[in-house]
């Protein structure tokens, strides 16, 4: 969670952005020192407790390590949660400072998403792979979902282990009464799913016996379970509806009133559309340049990918401290030996590891093993610094991790901003292939919007979304390939995912432009990128809100 920054860290990160006056209404961007803090506002003191009441709430009731996801006990929660929202809306938050509503509005954000959880979303019921017990991947899962441990462990952490095992029969066999809507494409991915993650527990039962026999019989039983859930999946699949969507008019509310995105279904197609377009124009320009230079050769051995790596990292983070683009403090230190990009069927025994001939490259591998320079902004700075600030950050609600995907447009867009913007702001000089490198990375990003909204709006299945991707997608994207799977699956079992990076961009992008005009000649590039993070993880109309003093985007969103 978001701990406050350090000393050294105050002035440049401005942690207390809600003492910053909102550009253009007291002439700059001036911080208040952290010590002046004004005090909060009358009735903050109740948002602050009722959202701990909240959060209290979210996680469902756990019986002997089975989370209760049956209709009567989502009935509960929903009902309670009207309590809360009822008493949110009686808390006047009119006259308070601007971050002080920006986190009233997150409050609000959050328990519409729970809200939106139970009356469209309602994983439990509609989707299987909810019910993933070994944590495989990314996107909405059950609570309580588990990694296979390292072997030998410890003998407490192996009765711990015993305990979760034991659960997984009684888990799918809820889960069974409980997926009452369950969609075709849906139950499709969670056949996928289930596949792998039976050769998970296939492998773990045969190699728990040397070092602890006794989680043999439940890792069996755990096995077990696993293939009647997937057994009984594939005798239903063909039944069901074929699409997984929302709808289209529960999205656009999903949008607006959960994620605070100031686009609709529409504006977003149009968006990405002319994102696509520009992407390739400037694509084709590039090869045209750089017509007479061959592409670089990807990496063929997991010791020269590191060495790679490592380097173009520490590259990047020199250049953006000389050039004074953003604050790099001390403590932004990129793991070391990550290895390549891991998917969920990654982990799927029957895969050879990634440098294993003969090497097969998903799309990523294919840009990151020849240069990883432009991908790899998206996590150093991008995602490592962000989630670095976020275990820095104290303010009570602020500091929070966010629950259901609202702070996901943000951290996609910054990640995804960082790419582009080392390009523009010339870290690619001299390397034209690199550069190549960096619009496919785009034109690929932004070739997945479309996909997204068909989806969501029940116009495309899944298998006509990976159609779309793959085809549009400049190079080596092939039909079947991981990363084009992977995406797709996310984005269709968790909304606003995949238009995240492009809209999160695009709006990060116009808040520059307001912060460019309103500022003139005085703008500075680093003040700008610092302030943004001191802002915290929420949603960009927020941060624009304390920016700019403008609130035209969050009047539309109460």
């Amino acid at each position: 969670m978001l701990r406050k920054f350090p000393c050294s860290m105050a002035a440049a990160l401005a942690v207390l952005l809600c003492m910053q006056p909102a550009v253009g209404a007291q002439g700059g961007s001036a911080v208040t020192p952290p010590a002046e803090q004004a005090t909060a506002p009358a009735g903050y003191a109740d948002l602050l407790a009722l959202y701990r009441e909240f959060r209290a709430l979210a996680p469902v009731p756990v019986t002997d390590g089975v989370p209760d996801y049956t209709a009567a006990a989502m009935e509960t929660q929903h009902r309670a949660l009207q309590g809360l929202m009822q008493r949110l809306a009686r808390i006047d938050d009119s006259g308070w400072p601007i971050p002080a509503r920006a986190d009233y509005m997150l409050v609000l954000a959050e328990m519409r998403g729970l809200d939106f959880n139970h009356r469209v979303m309602r994983p439990w019921a509609r989707d299987p792979a909810f019910y993933s017990t070994t944590n495989l991947g990314f996107g909405p899962k059950m609570q309580g979902a588990f990694a296979i441990p390292a072997l030998p462990m410890s003998a407490a952490a192996a009765a711990d282990f015993a305990a979760k095992l034991a659960a997984v029969p009684r888990i799918l066999g809820q889960a069974r009464g409980n997926l009452l809507d369950a969609r075709g494409d849906l139950a499709r991915l969670a056949i996928i799913q289930k596949g792998i993650e039976l050769r998970v527990y296939e492998r773990f039962a045969a190699e728990v016996r040397s070092h602890h026999p006794e989680l043999e019989a439940p890792a069996v039983a755990a096995r077990d379970a696993t293939r009647d859930f997937l057994e009984w999946l594939r005798a239903i699949e063909a039944s069901l509806p074929a699409h997984g969507g929302i709808g289209r008019e529960n999205y656009d509310w999903y949008l607006r009133h959960v994620l605070l995105l100031p686009y609709t279904w529409e504006e977003m197609r149009v968006i990405g559309e002319r994102e696509y377009q520009r992407s390739m124009l400037f694509l084709k320009m590039e090869e045209h340049r750089n017509r007479r230079i061959p592409m670089i050769a990807p990496a063929t051995s997991l010791a020269e990918f590191e060495r790679r790596r490592e380097e173009a990292d520490a590259e990047r983070l020199a250049w953006l401290r000389d050039e004074r683009i953003l604050t790099v403090p001390d403590w932004l230190v990129p793991p070391k030996n990550e290895g390549p990009y891991v998917l969920p069927a990654d982990r799927d025994p029957a895969k050879p590891g990634p440098f294993d001939a003969p090497i097969r490259r998903h799309f990523f591998r294919e840009t990151e093993d020849r240069d990883p320079r432009p991908l790899r902004a998206h996590n150093v700075p991008g995602h490592l610094l962000d989630q670095l600030l976020l275990q820095r950050d104290t303010r009570p609600i602020r500091g929070d991790p966010r629950l259901f995907f609202i702070d996901g447009v943000r951290v996609e867009g910054w990640a995804l901003y960082l790419e582009e913007m080392l390009n523009q702001a010339g870290f690619l000089d001299g390397l034209p292939k690199t550069r190549e490198i960096n619009y496919v990375l785009q034109a690929k990003r932004a070739a997945r919007v479309l996909p997204e909204l068909r989806m969501q709006a029940n116009e495309w299945t899944f298998r006509e979304a990976i159609d779309s991707l793959t085809r549009r997608t400049p190079y080596w994207m092939m039909p079947g390939d991981a990363i084009a799977m992977f995406d797709l699956e996310l984005y269709l079992r968790q909304p606003g995912y995949g238009i995240g990076y492009y809209i999160g961009k695009v709006e990060l992008e116009a808040l520059f432009a307001d912060v460019a005009a309103a500022e003139g000649r005085d703008f500075d590039l680093k003040r700008f990128h610092d302030r943004f993070l001191a802002a915290g993880r929420m949603p960009i109309s927020l941060v624009r809100w304390e920016m700019t003093g403008k609130d035209d985007q969050v009047r539309t969103m109460r």
